[in-house]
Parts: structure tokens; C-alpha cells; sequence
């Protein structure tokens, strides 16, 4: 009998942990379901309208995942009135982590009235997910995001000014102290044709090879509340780019700076520019008609006179009053 016991125990126990297992996970499972019911309910209550063939909860036992299939949302007028079609929206977490949820987007999808009244466009990547980590306090404290072979296939109305992604990676965080940190990164940009004009185009190409950027955004709530650039300037947010890079044909760049608005809601900064090599940059610049022709030899004689290290030399790119400067050649205005 002994001899049983000591056979029976060790099965009996387990068989109790799956069952206990197995009621948590079906409890949260309902839990879950009721909590994103209500979450549409919240979207539908602010205007949007949101239509799936059905919402399902799944993944016993490794995980919880939230499927939308066939999701169709329409936003309100105020919000843009935009019509998105998906095949499928999927929301997944871990059983024992339920604070950070991996959103995927099943395409292609189709967005109607999001580049202007009449505009169709269809959008698709092999790869597309966001990633969501929320405090106790159910806010979002880190997000993450991933596209890979973006592209935009214009159905109707104005291409948007991106045709294709090769990748783009995000990566932000908001601090205690209110500041929000924030990595990106983008390869093989392509632009539509008709963006760039010819001269930009033989000059740099249509194709962005790479940019990144690591910058943090101080006082970010007063930011993220109401989108008021100025209110976010006087109450001393700043823009803090920490690191900068950009290859694009002849440009080949390093930069870093600081940011924030003036009275009227500009821009107002400066980069510190690291240029591999100004000379070549100088001359596609006049090229694409980005400079001035009489501007050509200050900005020389500005690399000549400019410090170099092991990266290149460095030339002050500036945003004040209104005007864009490189070095002592002014390239244009802020649009206002």
C-alpha cells in the first residue's frame, strides 16, 4: 500500500496543478474576452464602428491569444473618417504575464479615405507587430513595434509618399521622471514616384538606404495629453536626439542635438552633423537644388574650416526663425 502511495502521490499531485492550471486559464480566458468586449464598446461609444466575422480566445495551455477575423473599422469624421479592412488581428500574452501583449496584423489590408476623400490604398509586409507592456495602472510604459517588407499599393486617389519599408524597428519607453525614450531604425526606404523632384532623384536617388534615430522627449505627458506643441515647449519639454544617422546616396551622416518650439510653434534647434564626406555631399546638395549655386563655395570653404575626426567633419545644422541652415548656407524654410 505504502509502495502505491509513493506512485499515486507524485501523479495525483500533478493531475491537481493541471486542474488548478486549467480553471486559471479558463477563468482569465472569460476575463480577457469580457475586457476587449468592453473595449470595443468604448471605441463604438466614441464613434468608431468596428465589425468582425468573429472574437475568439485561444491558445490553451501555453498562452492567451485574442483573434479578430476579418476585422472592419470605421473611424469617426473628427478622427479622419478613414475605413480599414484586415484579415486578421491577433493579440497574444503568456499565462503568467499578462502586462505585456504581442499585437499582430494579418494582411494585406486595405484602408479606404486615409490619404484624402476617395483614396484607396492596400497595404502588405511579410511581418507587422507591436508590442505592448502596461503598468498596474493599466498605462502603457514601453511599446515596441516591427514591419518588415512594408509596401503601399495605391488603389485610387494620391499615393501617399512611401511606396516601400525593407524594415523598421521601434522601440520607446516612458520614465518615472516623465520622459520618454525612444529607438528607431528604417532600411531601404523608397518613395513614390513623382515625390522626389528629378534633380533630388538623380542626385540622391528614390531610395533611402538607411536612417536611425536614439532621442528622448522630456515632459512627454504634457506632449502625449493634447498634442499642443507650445504648451509642451513652456512648460520646458525638449526634444533630445542622442545619437543620428542617415545614408542616402551621397549623404552619409552622424548627428546629434537638441530640439524644442518657439513662440509660433517651429521648430527650434540645432544637430551637430558629422559628415563622411562634405565634399561630395556639397556638390549633390547644389545638384538637387537643395542650395543655392552662390551658396556652394561658402559651404566648401565651412568643411575646410570645420573640425574633423575619425568620423568626418562636423558641420552645425541649425532650425531658427523659421530658416534651415547647414553651416552658413540657408537650404530653406519651415513651413508653417
Amino acid at each position: 500500500m505504502t509502495d502505491r502511495l509513493r506512485f499515486l502521490l507524485p501523479i495525483g499531485g500533478i493531475l491537481l496543478v493541471f486542474a488548478l492550471y486549467s480553471i486559471y486559464w479558463f477563468f482569465a480566458s472569460t476575463q480577457i474576452r469580457a475586457a476587449v468586449e468592453d473595449w470595443v464598446s468604448d471605441q463604438e461609444a466614441a464613434g468608431y464602428v468596428i465589425e468582425r466575422e468573429a472574437l475568439t480566445v485561444s491558445g490553451y495551455p501555453y498562452r492567451f491569444q485574442i483573434t479578430f477575423r476579418e476585422p472592419h473599422i470605421t473611424a469617426p469624421q473628427s478622427d479622419g473618417g478613414w475605413h480599414a479592412e484586415l484579415a486578421s488581428l491577433q493579440a497574444h500574452a503568456v499565462p503568467y504575464d499578462l502586462s505585456h501583449w504581442i499585437v499582430r496584423f494579418g494582411g494585406p489590408a486595405f484602408i479606404d479615405d486615409l490619404n484624402g476623400p476617395g483614396s484607396q490604398l492596400e497595404l502588405g509586409a511579410s511581418d507587422a507587430r507591436v508590442s505592448l507592456v502596461y503598468n498596474e495602472a493599466g498605462e502603457t510604459e514601453r511599446v515596441g513595434a516591427e514591419l518588415i517588407d512594408f509596401t503601399v499599393l495605391t488603389r485610387a486617389g494620391d499615393a501617399p509618399d512611401i511606396q516601400s519599408v525593407g524594415a523598421l524597428y521601434l522601440n520607446g519607453i516612458v520614465e518615472a521622471d516623465n520622459t520618454l525614450h525612444v529607438r528607431v531604425m528604417a532600411e531601404s526606404i523608397v518613395a513614390a514616384p513623382g515625390v522626389l523632384s528629378a534633380d533630388i532623384q538623380r542626385a540622391f536617388g528614390d531610395t533611402l538606404d538607411m536612417v536611425r534615430m536614439e532621442f528622448s522627449v522630456t515632459q512627454w505627458a504634457s506632449l502625449a495629453r493634447n498634442a499642443d506643441a507650445l504648451s509642451w515647449s513652456q512648460a520646458d519639454g525638449r526634444l533630445d536626439i542622442t545619437d543620428a544617422g542617415l545614408q542616402w546616396g551621397p549623404a552619409d551622416l552622424t548627428a546629434v542635438g537638441e530640439f524644442t518650439v518657439d513662440d509660433y510653434a517651429r521648430p527650434d534647434g540645432r544637430l551637430s552633423l558629422r559628415v563622411t564626406d562634405p565634399d561630395t555631399l556639397s556638390e549633390a546638395l547644389v545638384e538637387a537644388g537643395l542650395i543655392p549655386e552662390q551658396n556652394r563655395e561658402a559651404l566648401r570653404v565651412a568643411a575646410m574650416m570645420a573640425p574633423r575626426g575619425p568620423e568626418g567633419v562636423s558641420l552645425p545644422f541649425r532650425i531658427r526663425d523659421g530658416g534651415v541652415y547647414l553651416g552658413p548656407a540657408r537650404l530653406g524654410g519651415v513651413p508653417d
